[in-house]
């Protein structure tokens, strides 16, 4: 389609193609695309967390259990360091938990193809279907909006996490000491992963990075497929909205106490009203469908890391280095939850919009048969709209409030048994 083509879906277009979330791809570019994807994210998953279970099943049958114990606890990831320090385990823990929320979240919209494809195709009909000059600069200022978004993210996170990866892998490389401690510090890696022990810390940093990132651009291929469909579902809310205010106005008399005359086209222009209304509703459930499921793991996963970043944080405060570290990781999962719960807010704002419309309307100067369709718009505002995670948790500000509250509160309390050990 031409629409994708352009400069509203460029970013997502090709950051979805990388992880093979791009609905219009061929399937055999999808898959390979997402094969590469879960293999790099899985490889990294497992020399994080493995508990040596190869290992184990080698040597179970040869009855030595002491050798075999052995084995389990020095080729494990993190499960063989749980002694020596916590602090390390927890940053480890926010690699761990990046990547398995990025891979189940990809691989939820991966399965959801058809109904993505749906989102995109109901943008290009809309845009298709719009005539009105005035409708369609509505539809482009709300689209730009959501690419301004995207571009946002995307410019602060990637230089984010390049930072972070610099200032904790760079010193590393030049030193003896750290190349001997590869496996001890922050990230616990797998050690039969290893090829060669001297160059430890350029693999770990590698596969660390390589993987990272990828994750990255799958949260952020995501992250622009919402903002796209809500800025989209947005811009229908509110050409709806300047259809039903401009109801009464376009095609009525300039007398404000006379009873407007022209009954047919302002019927007319109300239904036009409820139809477009009738289409962002429609585009709310499809985007509640495709994301909702997806968005509580990121809330959970988020609220966990949130937690363990602020405990670093508060237990280096003072330390220049350290605290410029995390707060570059924490700085971008705070913008990437503050965009998921901001847009969800926006919906809601967008619906109250029309609400508001809809009882200013100058009652007193249309006919019985009109209020009937100005009652019907009411009543379907009325309802609550917005968007859930699993259906537990209303993305809004109120509940990105509500998150670093809590983290707030898990990382203070994860400080405080840091430093009672």
């Amino acid at each position: 389609m031409d629409l994708f083509y352009n400069q509203y879906f460029n970013i997502n277009k090709h950051v979805s193609m990388i992880c093979g979330l791009w609905p219009f791809q061929s399937q055999f570019g999808r898959r390979i695309s997402y094969m590469i994807f879960a293999m790099s994210t899985f490889s990294m998953i497992f020399s994080l967390v493995s508990i040596g279970i190869l290992n184990f099943q080698l040597t179970f049958y040869s009855q030595q259990l002491k050798c075999s114990y052995f084995i389990l606890k020095k080729t494990a990831g993190i499960i063989s360091q749980l002694n020596p320090d916590l602090l390390n385990i927890l940053e480890t823990c926010v690699a761990l938990f990046f990547c398995v929320c990025g891979f189940l979240v990809c691989t939820i919209l991966y399965n959801q193809k058809n109904q993505i494809k749906r989102l995109y195709e109901r943008i290009a009909a809309d845009w298709e279907n719009l005539t009105d000059d005035l409708e369609r600069d509505v539809l482009r200022t709300f689209l730009l909006e959501g690419r301004k978004l995207i571009f946002i993210t995307l410019v602060y996170s990637f230089p984010a996490f390049s930072l972070f990866a610099c200032i904790t892998f760079l010193p590393r490389m030049f030193s003896e000491e750290s190349t001997k401690l590869c496996l001890h510090s922050f990230p616990y890696y797998l050690e039969s992963m290893v090829i060669d022990k001297n160059l430890c810390n350029l693999q770990v940093s590698l596969h660390y990075s390589v993987a990272l990132g990828y994750v990255g651009l799958s949260f952020l291929s995501v992250g622009a497929t919402y903002i796209c469909s809500v800025k989209h579902v947005c811009a229908l809310y509110e050409i709806a909205r300047l259809r039903l205010e401009n109801a009464t106005v376009r095609y009525g008399n300039y007398d404000p106490l006379g009873e407007l005359t022209d009954e047919t086209s302002i019927i007319h222009n109300l239904i036009e009203a409820i139809d477009m209304h009738k289409n962002a509703l429609r585009g709310i459930q499809i985007i509640e469908q495709v994301f909702s499921t997806g968005f509580f793991i990121i809330q959970i996963f988020g609220l966990s890391l949130l937690a363990i970043l602020i405990c670093e944080l508060k237990y280096h405060e003072g330390e220049i280095t350290e605290m410029i570290r995390f707060m570059l990781v924490l700085s971008v999962f705070v913008i990437y939850l503050f965009f998921m719960n901001w847009s969800g807010e926006q919906v809601i704002q967008s619906c109250d919009d029309i609400q508001k419309t809809a009882y200013d309307i100058d009652w007193h100067r249309i006919s019985s048969r009109t209020r009937i369709f100005v009652l019907m718009i009411m009543q379907r505002t009325l309802k609550p709209v917005h968007l859930t995670a699993g259906n537990m948790m209303i993305l809004s500000i109120q509940n990105f409030g509500t998150i670093l509250k809590s983290a707030w509160s898990f990382g203070t309390i994860l400080l405080t048994t840091q430093k009672s050990v």
